[in-house]
């Protein structure tokens, strides 16, 4: 049964990270997990709640209030934890709205999750793009080494997208490309019907709106909101009203509105 499923009864509230996705009954268990870091490299277990029996409360009582067995990892000199390895319960899977690439036959909420948050001393910045980035990279590196990833949640943008398209882009991402927009964040028309981005908020609290006349055309609007996403990440937020200017010479407007926490995207 899988765990995002109500009778477990003691699963986790849907924290914001990186989700593994897999099949009902094929979450790895903790001795897997020591085995696949074992194997990388510039990764450790710098805690381990159940070889810790002098603090029999911490081994039971993970973080937040989870149940169950976990770990923290330690990469780039940055602590994550790792929640919902079997047989105990799992973390239930997110709310997911955005799929990317995904079959028609691969249902998120019909899975089951391991997954991966900044350790509690990282949470003030969770969404600054250091930490970000170590804990995409390990969740990647976890992806390609444990067997049956069926895609990646990301919370924040409410999107799964298959694992092979999700760890290319974040691993051209940490070796000097883009910003791996597709996957962080997702576009589609919002409860106004207006097309928009989700996500962006995460980092820079703001999203993206595109006037009616860019909106008509929903895949350049996107590809458009990709390049977007990669230069705001980079930049900051939208203060004031400023030009952007494509590779191919065509020019955008983009206008914080003015509570800030839209930016408009029109055409000039």
């Amino acid at each position: 049964m899988p765990a995002s499923q109500a009778s477990l009864g003691e699963e986790a509230r849907s924290p914001q990270g990186l989700y593994l996705l897999f099949e009902p009954g094929a979450r790895p268990q903790r001795s897997d997990v020591l085995a696949m870091v074992e194997a990388l490299d510039l990764v450790w277990v710098s805690h381990d709640p159940a070889g810790s029996p002098a603090d029999p409360q911490d081994a039971a009582q993970g973080r937040d209030g989870y149940s169950g067995q976990w770990l923290e990892l330690m990469m780039s000199g940055l602590t994550f934890d790792l929640l919902g390895m079997a047989p105990a319960p799992g973390v239930a899977v997110p709310q997911v709205v955005h799929r990317v690439a995904l079959g028609a036959e691969c249902d998120p909420h019909g899975k089951e999750a391991l997954v991966l948050v900044p350790g509690p001393h990282l949470a003030d910045g969770a969404n600054s793009l250091p930490i970000v980035r170590a804990m995409l990279d390990l969740g990647c590196k976890m992806a390609r080494r444990l067997e049956g990833v069926e895609a990646i949640c990301w919370s924040p943008a409410r999107s799964a997208t298959a694992t092979e398209l999700f760890c290319r882009s974040v691993e051209g991402w940490t070796e000097g490309g883009p910003f791996p927009a597709l996957g962080l964040t997702s576009f589609a028309a919002n409860g106004e019907g207006q097309f928009a981005s989700e996500g962006l908020g995460f980092f820079v609290g703001q999203e993206l709106r595109f006037h009616p006349t860019l909106a008509q055309d929903r895949l350049a609007a996107t590809r458009l909101g990709m390049r977007l996403v990669h230069d705001i990440v980079s930049a900051g937020r939208v203060g004031e009203a400023r030009e952007f200017v494509t590779e191919d010479g065509e020019r955008y407007s983009l206008s914080p509105l003015p509570d800030c926490d839209i930016v408009e995207v029109s055409r000039m």
